[in-house]
Parts: C-alpha cells; sequence; structure tokens
C-alpha cells in the first residue's frame, strides 16, 4: 500500500506536445515560405493532437522573424519556417542571431522547382532573347530581398550571361511576384510563380532545377539552353538551441508522416516543392553544407571577399 501510494504521489510526465505550437513564418502572407507552412499545417495538427498557429513576421530578408522565434522560451513550444537563405547566407549582412550556436536544425520538409519568368509583354521568350533584350534595354527583376536566395539566383544567371539587371527587393516573395504580375518590374526567379505559368500570368523562360515542374512540363531548363546555376532552394523547421530533444524528435517525426501523406505532397506539387525530408542531424549537416555552397557563391559575385 505504502509503494502504491508512492506510486501515485509520484508526478507523471506529460508527453509532448501538452499545448498548441507556434509556427512563425519571417516573411508575409502568400509567399512561398508561408504557403509551404500551410501545405503541411492541416495533417502536422491531426498528426500531434493540438493546433499550430501561423504568425507572419516579415522583414530583413527573413532574418526579423527569424531572429524572434530564435528568442522565444526553449520550451519545444515555438518553432520557424525557413528557406536556405536565412540559414546558410551568413557572410553579406549583420545576423541578428548565430546560425551555428543559436538554431537548432529540426527537419528539412521539401525542395523547390524554381523557374525564371518573365512579364509577359515582354518579347522573350527564351535564354536567348533574354540576354538580347537586356543588353539592349536594362532589365529590373525582383527578389525577396538583398542577400535572399532569389537576389543569388538573379545575379548568378546575370554572370553567367554576361548581362547586367536592376535589382528590386521586396518584403516577400507574395509581394514581388505581385510586382512582376503589375509589370513594376520585368523578371523574376522563385518557386512561387510556377502557379502563374500555365496560366500566362508570366512567361517562363526556364527551370534553375535540371528537371522540369510536373505542372508545366512544355517550359525547358536552363540547363538544356546553356545555362548552369547551382540549386540551393528548400524549407525547413528550426528552433532555438537548448529546446527539449522530445520536442525537436517529436516534431521532426510528425513532419515526416506529414510528408508521406498524398494530400500533402499534392499541395506541395502544386506550389512548385517536393518533399525532401531530412531528420535534423541530416538537416544540420545539409546547413553546413550549404554555408559553404552560398560563401563560394558569394566570393563569385563579389559580395563578399575571399579570405
Amino acid at each position: 500500500m505504502l509503494l502504491a501510494a508512492i506510486v501515485v504521489a509520484s508526478p507523471v510526465q506529460a508527453e509532448w506536445p501538452e499545448r498548441d505550437i507556434r509556427i512563425v513564418v519571417p516573411y508575409g502572407p502568400g509567399g512561398s515560405t508561408d504557403n509551404t507552412t500551410r501545405a503541411v499545417q492541416p495533417a502536422l495538427e491531426e498528426i500531434l493532437g493540438v493546433n499550430l498557429t501561423i504568425e507572419n513576421i516579415g522583414g530583413g530578408s527573413g532574418l526579423i522573424g527569424t531572429a524572434k522565434a530564435l528568442k522565444a522560451k526553449p520550451d519545444g513550444y515555438t518553432f520557424s519556417m525557413n528557406p536556405t537563405s536565412t540559414m546558410a547566407s551568413i557572410f553579406t549582412r549583420a545576423m541578428p542571431y548565430d546560425v551555428n550556436a543559436d538554431v537548432e536544425p529540426v527537419a528539412r520538409i521539401a525542395r523547390s522547382w524554381l523557374a525564371l519568368a518573365v512579364h509577359p509583354d515582354l518579347p522573350i521568350k527564351n535564354v536567348k532573347e533574354f540576354v538580347a533584350y537586356a543588353k539592349a534595354n536594362r532589365i529590373s527583376y525582383a527578389s525577396t530581398g538583398v542577400g535572399g536566395i532569389t537576389h543569388i539566383y538573379m545575379e548568378l544567371f546575370a554572370q553567367a550571361t554576361g548581362i547586367e539587371m536592376t535589382h528590386v527587393p521586396y518584403r516577400g516573395s507574395s509581394k514581388a511576384l505581385n510586382a512582376l504580375l503589375g509589370g513594376h518590374v520585368q523578371a523574376q526567379i522563385d518557386s512561387n510563380l510556377l502557379p502563374q505559368l500555365p496560366t500566362g500570368g508570366v512567361r517562363g523562360i526556364g527551370y534553375v532545377n535540371n528537371e522540369k515542374w510536373p505542372g508545366f512540363t512544355q517550359l525547358p531548363t536552363l540547363h538544356e539552353q546553356g545555362v548552369d546555376i547551382p540549386h540551393m532552394s528548400w524549407f525547413g523547421f528550426v528552433t532555438r538551441k537548448g529546446v527539449p530533444a522530445e520536442a525537436v524528435n517529436g516534431m521532426a517525426a510528425a513532419l515526416e508522416k506529414a510528408l508521406a501523406r498524398d494530400d500533402v505532397k499534392a499541395r506541395l506539387l502544386k506550389l512548385g516543392l517536393y518533399p525532401g525530408y531530412q531528420g535534423p542531424e541530416e538537416f544540420a549537416a545539409q546547413i553546413k553544407k550549404d554555408q559553404g555552397s552560398f560563401k563560394a557563391v558569394l566570393t563569385k559575385l563579389g559580395a563578399i571577399k575571399a579570405k
């Protein structure tokens, strides 16, 4: 009886999660990062049995929202969804957080198809025509912010083709896409514009990937047109260093289950994404690898000095 009383009196450790979870998206609503988060949200809520509250905190090319997420209490109830640039592009600007010291990688969830596209009013249908037009008429292009991956992709394209363009940064991919659709800029590289390809909202020039998006296979790749750009675009969940392992591993396991579902795969495909799951250790190694890749690319572009 005494032993039974001791067992009853002992506190029972609750399993994670006990309550709702906050997911910070460090960009505005409607952009690639936001859409990716919302594509997995319903399945995650079903698997975890709690609500996921998505909080959009834009600004600073994703750095402001990420920094706020990393300052949250490390209790396993705040995560952020991040694209490559917020974790790997750490060499050209003052970062409000230290990726290697402050970030706990949770899981990479998807890779993206990316396309170069122009406003449909431009007399451009392929890379050759793009280059010829850009040399005669300076082209302006939209990005999600200075130092972001869409900025880097366009500069790599410019360098590979020997052209110069005018960079116009926006706070997130939805605003950048709206600028292209409205004719305020003339070109863009992003995954967010892929759904516009079949409808003619934008005119595709070529895919950055060496494989075509199943939603619009008639568009050739840039490689097929003689231009090669390294593909480094992914989305993944991270959290603050020091978060309990049960929360990190629990979220990673839930994401792996979600990405195996046909409904989630279909939503990602529609957005121009495909599941590319990596668990915590593999994702951490990917971030380290891409930091090296970004440094090499940015050095080549003259954005940082080689040491």
